[in-house]
């Protein structure tokens, strides 16, 4: 009987433990905005969700965007609640690289509280911060949260 139950709780444990984690479609309605055109395309190009209801992103969390477009390198903000589209605030420190598929995967490190909009900025420059002179742009196309391993 002890080995039974010692399989059953092995078994169970090695099945929590392969279940992936439960990821979270975000909802919100998509949009985007560009500006400053060149000759080589938009100075730079926004793309943005905002959230249905505002969303606590906690330390530790995963976000992958699915992004559609040519863009090469993109800069990702989450927006707190209150703070205008034109503001920087929220905007991450590093540039994310767009790999093949398409979907870039962000890790937190910190807590992101009350954000009512998740944008990702390509173009040339992204407030200040320059990407590449031919970078295309990048539209959202989803967006799922899940706690990071």
């Amino acid at each position: 009987m002890k080995d039974i139950f010692t399989i059953v709780i092995l078994s169970a444990f090695i099945l929590l433990h392969s279940v992936p984690a439960c990821a979270e479609l975000l909802t919100g309605n998509i949009g985007s905005s560009g500006g400053n055109i060149s000759l080589a395309g938009n100075l730079w190009y926004s793309s943005f969700m905002d959230l249905k209801t505002p969303r606590n992103f906690k330390k530790g969390e995963e976000i992958k965007i699915k992004l559609l477009g040519r863009a090469e390198w993109v800069y990702v903000r989450l927006l707190p609640k209150g703070v205008a589209s034109t503001s920087s605030k929220g905007m991450m420190n590093n540039k994310f690289h767009v790999p093949q598929g398409g979907v870039i995967t962000i890790r937190l490190y910190c807590d992101y509280p009350h954000i009512q909009q998740v944008s990702v900025h390509s173009g040339f420059e992204v407030f200040d911060k320059f990407l590449n002179i031919f970078n295309g742009h990048a539209d959202i196309a989803s967006i799922d949260v899940s706690m990071g391993k």
